[in-house]
This record gives structure tokens, sequence and C-alpha cells, in this order.
């Protein structure tokens, strides 16, 4: 005897779409504040020469930046002087329990006399951050 094949009836699962749009917002959010933005790309600084320049391996709290006319940058954002410097950088370090979540990154124009950026550097150590300064390889 032939067999018949029953053809079976498949049941179609409606998948939910109400909560995507949700889904999709916090991952956008989620990216943006994991991802490491190029904050200060809008500033012209020439970054000083040395023999002892070594790539670093640790994550940065923050990032300090005094262009060539003096003007203090606080990730990113102008701050009026170091001061205000030195209040952001304790605000980002009170919940920090080791050495290695204290790294703040320093970047300043090699131009800059040393009476200019030395309050900044000055606000980062009372802080109680560890300071990481960015030059380039002399050749």
């Amino acid at each position: 005897m032939k067999k018949r094949l029953q053809s079976k009836k498949r049941r179609t699962v409606p998948v939910p779409i109400a909560s995507m749009g949700d889904i999709a917002f916090l991952l956008i959010i989620f990216f943006m504040v994991c991802s490491e933005v190029a904050k200060d790309k809008n500033m012209d600084v020439e970054l000083p020469v040395s023999d002892y320049v070594k790539k670093i391996q640790v994550t940065v709290v923050a990032r300090v930046a005094v262009d060539e006319n003096g003007e203090i940058y606080f990730d990113g954002t102008r701050v009026d002087n170091a001061k205000d410097v030195e209040w952001g950088v304790r605000a980002l370090l009170t919940n920090t329990i080791s050495d290695d979540q204290r790294h703040v990154q320093f970047k300043c124009d090699r131009a800059l006399p040393k009476e200019t950026f030395e309050p900044v550097i000055k606000a980062i150590a009372s802080a109680g951050g560890i300071i990481e300064a960015v030059g380039e390889k002399q050749q």
C-alpha cells in the first residue's frame, strides 16, 4: 500500500517587533559609551619630541590637552583654568580602587612655556591622577 504523505501545517510564530526600536537605541547608546572617540581632533597641538617615548597599554579615564594658545581642554571640552581640570579629574577618580584606574592622558603643544602647562600637571597630580604624557619619538 502506498502511504499517503500528509502535509503538515506549519504554524507561524509571530516575532515581537515592538521592542526592536528599544533594543536598537540601547545598542547605539552602549557603543557610544564604550567607544574611544577621538575627542580632541579639532585642536592643533604639535607634540613634543623625545628619545624616551613608549606606547602605554593602560586605559585612561580622562584626556587633558593644552593647545598652542594655552587653552585647556578636558575630555574635548574647553575649560577655564587648571582648577576645573582638578575638579573634573577628582570627580572621575572618586570610585577608583586601584592605580590602573587612575591614568590621565596629558597632551600639550611643544612651543608652550613651562609656566603655561605646569599648573595643569599639578592639578592632575593633586586630584590623584597618574599622568601619561603624549609625545612623538625623535627621529
